[in-house]
């Protein structure tokens, strides 16, 4: 530090580097930690005026005045509230300083903070300049603020309008209402309970602190802290599900209501899914802001590989086959029969009931081999991960890999369904046909009594109804459907003939379909491809009994339960038993969810799970305001090498009930367990 103004002042007794690295030392205790700036003003006159009065024009340069000014009233906030200087301690500071730094620290801790200090420059202060060294320190790197999209000052504006909108919503949920909302949520009676449970009890924690303390400038700090720690979107009550939660409670409504009104919400159909198209400024908006986090190849996913998997709870042994020896004789060339692996005399033991968390740490320990029955097709999940390798990762936690569950894929035709006022569930028999664009595809029928269900003559008079019909006339959604239903009790026995016409082709020629035909709960599963105006295909035909199971002809259709490649209602080999990805590693993404997947052999979705690539809830902050416009893009992209598609299976959550059967083998011994919850 240095004065052009007073050159005959002799400084050196005043220990000024021991004095700049005390500051450096201070700091280097907090710098891990969150900062905050403080309302602190003219922090660098109080630094002069408690300087001997002969000194003070020797430590008026520029470089320290701006330092001071602008980091000096930097704190830290404890658990309980309490802020720290951490720049400023005078049992650090050479004597000739004692003096100033209590006074500014004194000022700092009594000051109000304003806000989360971030900085895209790791040296705060320039060190040295002309010779002459000045008050500095620097961040370590992992705190220095890198974002392609925001500077450090858009970051720390909007982490001001955080803390309001979190006090807004403390100030409207009370305490008890929160307290309601967990023990709901830990009840397990709640639809994925486990996405909520994270905000909830971070909620709860803030009341009980801010209950704990009197004094309102401590609760402030405790809320700001709040504000720097949470997971995106946690501050933001009001407009995140669990404000939902919150205000159904306050309502008063029954338990019955809210679990049906909660599960109606997060449902994988409608949870972080729009509800309208982008516009074309959103999409404007996505492709600038894709292309400064340089992620137009991470959006491109693919399946999963089993040997991709990075940990297991549990993995299959590798069967080794030994070496044969070649004997160079005629019959060298055959293959000896293979030993067999599985002894002959297993025992099988009683089946029991236990939970996963029993299961996992008494039974997966020992266990050789493990099959699972498959009786529950909306369990089916498969693993996908980035096309490209090398490309950022577009996910909150630190691995590319995402996961969908096969009920999600039909769920879109329901969620569209109910969006138009059709009906999805609770008939005998229905058919929904879904696409993208504005090309305008027709569902047409031909009842057993001769009547045409079309866009024409919507409701014949065997009671079938078309009950949605989407962009005929003119272009008026990008994520049609339509809907022929006959409620239940009211279809009549015979022949049903349906198909599909591209009436009115409104993108690049062709356009690729897909038809959901429902009877009696029973999925069918119809691809095509509309190659222009005028096309017209059947896609389901079959004579209905009731109750008989019909026996429908086309040659492409399959059932949604045997889509997946392993048989329903029967055991399937586990290959691997893993935690969901979010739980890799290190660093866990708790408020994602928790879910147990079980590989199996030679499992894999045959429909490539188009639009399943990525899911909103699943993607890094940055990628939220985009949302719309990159569930655009994977409603229409399939995903990538089905073919090598290893890594799929049967999934369970930690919020919802199991009863999964499975069969252990293990020390000459074989036992059937049900697994009836998590924990």
């Amino acid at each position: 530090m240095t004065s052009h103004i007073n050159n005959t002042y002799d400084n050196s007794n005043d220990q000024y580097p021991h004095f700049s690295e005390a500051i450096k030392n201070v700091f280097s205790n907090f710098g891990s930690k969150p900062l905050f700036t403080t309302g602190v003003e003219d922090l660098f006159e109080v630094f002069l005026n408690n300087l001997p009065q002969e000194a003070r024009q020797h430590y008026t340069c520029s470089c320290c005045r701006h330092f001071v000014s602008r980091f000096g009233g930097l704190v830290s906030i404890s658990e309980d509230g309490e802020i720290s200087s951490v720049l400023w301690d005078e049992d650090r500071t050479p004597t000739f300083f004692v003096e100033s730094v209590k006074a500014m620290k004194g000022i700092v801790l009594n000051s109000k903070v304003t806000g989360v200090f971030f900085s895209s420059e790791r040296t705060l202060g320039q060190p040295n300049s002309g010779g002459w060294n000045h008050m500095s320190v620097s961040l370590p790197e992992e705190k220095v603020y890198r974002s392609r999209l925001k500077t450090a000052g858009q970051e720390m504006a909007e982490k001001k309008e955080d803390f309001r909108i979190l006090n807004a919503g403390l100030g409207e949920f009370p305490l008890d209402i929160v307290n309601q909302a967990v023990t709901l949520l830990e009840s397990e009676s709640l639809y994925r309970s486990d996405i909520c449970i994270g905000i909830a009890k971070f909620l709860q924690g803030l009341h009980s602190k801010h209950r704990d303390t009197q004094n309102s400038l401590t609760r402030d700090n405790i809320t700001w802290l709040a504000v720097a720690t949470a997971p995106s979107g946690f501050c933001h009550i009001k407009s995140s599900m669990i404000g939902t939660l919150l205000d159904d409670i306050s309502e008063g409504y029954s338990v019955d209501v809210i679990s049906r009104r909660f599960a109606e919400k997060m449902n994988p159909s409608n949870y972080m899914r729009s509800q309208s198209s982008p516009s074309q400024g959103n999409i404007q908006q996505a492709e600038k802001i894709v292309e400064k986090l340089g992620i137009a190849k991470s959006l491109k996913r693919r399946y999963a590989r089993f040997d991709e998997i990075p940990q297991f709870i549990w993995k299959e042994k590798e069967t080794v086959k030994e070496a044969v020896k070649k004997v160079g004789g005629v019959f060298s060339g055959i293959t000896p029969k293979e030993k067999l692996t599985t002894p002959n005399n297993v025992m099988n033991l009683p089946s029991t009931v236990m939970t996963f968390d029993k299961f996992r740490r008494t039974v997966i320990p020992t266990a050789e081999s493990i099959e699972v029955m498959v009786d529950k097709p909306n369990r089916l999940m498969a693993l996908v991960t980035a096309s490209d390798t090398d490309a950022p990762n577009i996910l909150q936690w630190d691995n590319t890999f995402s996961w969908y569950y096969h009920g999600g894929i039909d769920g879109e035709i329901k969620r569209r369904v109910e969006s138009a006022g059709g009906k999805y569930e609770g008939n005998e028999i229905r058919c929904s046909l879904i696409w993208e664009g504005y090309t305008d595809l027709d569902l047409h029928c031909i009842t057993p009594r001769g009547e045409h269900i079309f866009y024409g003559q919507k409701q014949s008079n065997c009671s079938g109804w078309l009950d949605v019909d989407a962009n005929g006339g003119r272009a008026t959604t990008q994520y049609p459907v339509e809907n022929i239903r006959w409620s239940e009790g009211s279809a009549v026995n015979g022949h049903y003939h349906f198909y599909v016409h591209n009436y009115c082709e409104r993108g690049d020629g062709t356009t690729p379909y897909k038809v959901e035909l429902e009877i009696n709960g029973e999925v069918f599963v119809f691809n095509g491809l509309a190659s222009g105006t005028g096309y017209k295909l059947d896609v389901f035909k079959f004579d209905y009994k009731r109750g008989q199971r019909p026996n429908i002809v086309n040659v492409n259709q399959y059932s949604s339960d045997g889509s997946w490649n392993v048989p329903v209602n029967g055991f399937v080999k586990v290959k691997g038993v893993t935690d969901s990805p979010n739980h890799w590693g290190e660093v866990k993404v708790a408020h994602s969810g928790h879910h147990i997947f079980f590989l199996l052999d030679e499992c894999k979705d045959l429909s490539q799970g188009k639009g399943r690539g990525f899911f909103n809830e699943m993607l890094k902050s940055d990628l939220r305001e985009i949302r719309k416009t990159l569930e655009a893009y994977t409603a229409n992209a399939p995903i990538d090498e089905i073919e090598s598609a290893s890594a799929c299976g049967v999934g369970y959550s930690k919020d919802s009930d199991w009863n999964l059967f499975v069969k252990v083998t293990s020390n000459n011994s074989t036992r059937l367990i049900k697994i009836d919850r998590w924990d």
